[in-house]
């Protein structure tokens, strides 16, 4: 099976269990009596996309270290992309910001609810687990059945996919442009961890912002639900001067990102160049007798995903 087929293939998998799963593990958790939210997120992620991995890997016998791209990172990669993580969260603030005048900001309300939990746990569960489930599956196993497609083509399809496996029309931008970052920053580096390492940060942020907003202000919950509503009923005009401010602010920082990507790159291309001798082609890959074989991006398994999350989210709004 040819590489990008498998890949889409795998996500489409994924996305199907994410939406069957759920209500089956629900039943379950019920007649063991697991009632914890912690506990239930913690098996959730494990059943939906850590054991699928496992058994992917197992089964293509493929190689666990070049699959998931578990290379080292060097000090200067590991301080950009801490700057980065912090530098593209105004551009995922401004896309956020877009969704919740259409949309009810669910993830929100969830870190809010658990935000009294202690931090420690709370960090683990909203950015360390998120940060090796997500990772392993969209830009370990799924990114890597684009190695050998072009990193903006690959990172792109992979941005999507990562928007998709949300399932939360809110979420979709976002996650979407945090997506081709991530994928971008993996393969510039070479590195899951790079996408790890920023996948943490942001989430971590948002994790201690919340629980902050627990610990220093009463009331947390009305002043969401009021910041919610009052996103959804803004007029025009007071729509269009927060889309401005937080537009503006996004475009300054989107520079700042492109600089920051530039420079990941510059010390990057030695250390990658060492370890990948890929040559990136726009629409397939040379075999040993130098023909291109074609792998189409836009496939059976690619389209059944789009036509699935259509009917998904048509039904969630």
């Amino acid at each position: 099976m040819k590489k990008v087929l498998r890949a889409n293939l795998y996500f489409l998998i994924i996305l199907v269990l994410e939406i069957v799963l759920p209500v089956f593990l629900g039943q379950l958790y019920y007649l063991l009596n697991i009632t914890d939210t912690r506990v239930t997120l913690l098996l959730n992620h494990i059943i939906l996309f850590i054991i699928p991995a496992i058994v992917y890997l197992i089964i293509t016998k493929a190689s666990f270290k070049k699959t998931l791209k578990l290379n080292k990172l060097r000090l200067k990669q590991i301080f950009l992309i801490i700057v980065l993580s912090f530098a593209v969260q105004p551009i995922m603030s401004f896309f956020s910001l877009i969704g919740s005048f259409f949309f009810t900001n669910e993830i929100g309300g969830f870190v809010s609810e658990i935000s009294s939990m202690p931090y420690i746990l709370l960090l683990g569960l909203i950015a360390v687990l998120p940060s090796i489930s997500e990772e392993i599956t969209i830009r370990g196993i799924v990114l890597s059945g684009y190695e050998e497609k072009n990193k903006y083509i690959a990172t792109a399809v992979t941005g999507l996919f990562f928007g998709i496996l949300h399932l939360d029309p809110h979420q979709f931008l976002y996650t979407t442009i945090l997506g081709f970052i991530f994928a971008l920053v993996v393969r510039i580096t070479n590195s899951i961890y790079s996408s790890m390492l920023m996948h943490f940060i942001i989430n971590g942020t948002s994790a201690t912002l919340a629980k902050l907003s627990n610990l220093f202000m009463e009331g947390i919950e009305t002043v969401n639900e009021t910041k919610e509503l009052t996103l959804k009923y803004l007029n025009l005009s007071e729509k269009l001067s927060m889309l401005y401010f937080f537009g503006a602010l996004a475009a300054f920082f989107v520079v700042i990102v492109y600089y920051i990507l530039r420079k990941l790159e510059k010390v990057s291309t030695e250390e990658v160049n060492n370890e990948r001798k890929i040559i990136e082609l726009d629409y397939g890959f040379r075999n040993t007798d130098g023909l291109i074989e074609e792998d189409r991006i836009i496939n059976i398994p690619f389209i059944l995903a789009i036509i699935i999350y259509i009917i998904v989210m048509f039904k969630i709004i």
